[in-house]
């Protein structure tokens, strides 16, 4: 009996590159000068041999520090810049070719962009989507329905836009991009700026949308509880460059905890490894500034001065080794246990730690 052959890839990246020219300007009269008659260019490299494959129904998320290249790869994925060299194709479209047919299939959603018109009711605005997008009567009626069920957003809909909170335009934002059923969405920072309550309700939202209608979704977020709660695999990009892809779990490793001891005495990161036995990429100090203001801080001088935490990612049956061999060197002032978070981890790739897993 042959094996069915596996559906291809809803997004293929290979090898892509973006670079961006911009001229400089130096002081003065003589900088303008300059300007005009010599212009002095300087090129960015926001994107650097960048591959991978997405298939359909997938929940990515894509995570880097600002300037790392997110928003760029999802303006190749979306059509709006093209590559400077290399091949984005989506749906087996070519994106920057924008054609009708992709952009029926397709929708992006920027979090500190507006895209709905603010003067209108969000009624009117997605009235003019249903033309533009030419969505049949019943359809539209039965999507608007749904959408504005779900978001819980039914009793704002004659409402201006403009005068609806950040939160429920934010709701009126994704019921425009999802009017006209996209099969893959490109949301950039959707949670930024909500409350608490607001970001859950809208990843309840996007959960249950890629659930029920095996929508494609890449999400960029600094709120890792937007990764960790709704993405089944991560990208991570570190200036233009992919360091990791793949499963959240194989960044926090099963069963690492993070330990938390505040000794009498300080102690280099290398002693520390020394006395415990724990590999120094696992060891950091707590950095200067780490405390809130200064009535919090003057809680951790003691005798010898300000002490810094020192932090350890190990098992947790490491734990009681790790706190005997530097109770045998110091006192130990004061300790915590906590869970290894996504958060943590992303962190300490960008200060130069290595990926796992």
């Amino acid at each position: 009996m042959t094996r069915p052959l596996s559906a291809p890839p809803i997004i293929t990246v290979d090898h892509v590159k973006r670079s961006f020219t911009s001229t400089q300007k130096g002081e003065g009269m003589k900088g303008t000068w300059e300007l005009l008659v010599k212009p002095k260019k300087t090129t960015h490299e926001a994107l650097k041999d960048v591959s991978f494959n997405i298939e359909a129904g997938s929940f990515v998320g894509l995570i880097g520090a600002n300037g790392a290249g997110k928003t760029t790869l999802l303006k190749i994925l979306s059509g709006l810049i093209p590559p400077s060299s290399g091949e984005a194709r989506v749906l087996g479209f070519t994106p920057f070719d924008r054609t009708m047919e992709f952009r029926h299939k397709i929708s992006l959603v920027m979090g500190q962009k507006a895209q709905l018109w603010w003067d209108l009711p969000a009624t009117d605005a997605f009235d003019l989507l249903k033309a533009i997008y030419d969505i049949d009567e019943k359809k539209y009626r039965e999507r608007l329905n749904e959408l504005a069920e779900l978001l819980d957003v039914k009793k704002h809909l004659q409402t201006q836009i403009r005068r609806l909170s950040l939160g429920e335009r934010m709701k009126m934002e994704l019921i425009g991009a999802l009017l006209h059923w996209p099969q893959v969405i490109f949301l950039d920072e959707p949670t930024i700026g909500l409350d608490v309550f607001a970001a859950h309700k809208l990843r309840e939202f996007l959960k249950i949308y890629n659930h029920r209608e095996k929508a494609t979704i890449i999400l960029t977020s600094h709120n890792m509880d937007d990764i960790e709660k709704l993405c089944s695999r991560v990208i991570i990009l570190k200036t233009g460059e992919m360091i990791f892809d793949g499963s959240p779990s194989k960044l926090t490793k099963k069963g690492e905890q993070r330990l938390r001891v505040r000794l009498m005495d300080p102690i280099s990161i290398e002693d520390l490894s020394m006395i415990t036995g724990i590999s120094s990429e696992h060891i950091s100090l707590e950095e200067a500034g780490d405390e809130a203001d200064e009535e919090t801080e003057t809680e951790n001088v003691d005798a010898n001065g300000a002490i810094p935490a020192v932090y350890f990612s190990i098992q947790k049956d490491q734990i009681i080794h790790v706190l005997q061999s530097l109770m045998a060197k110091s006192k130990v002032v004061e300790m915590g246990i906590e869970e290894q978070s996504l958060e943590a981890v992303i962190q300490r790739i960008y200060e130069g730690g290595q990926v796992s897993g």
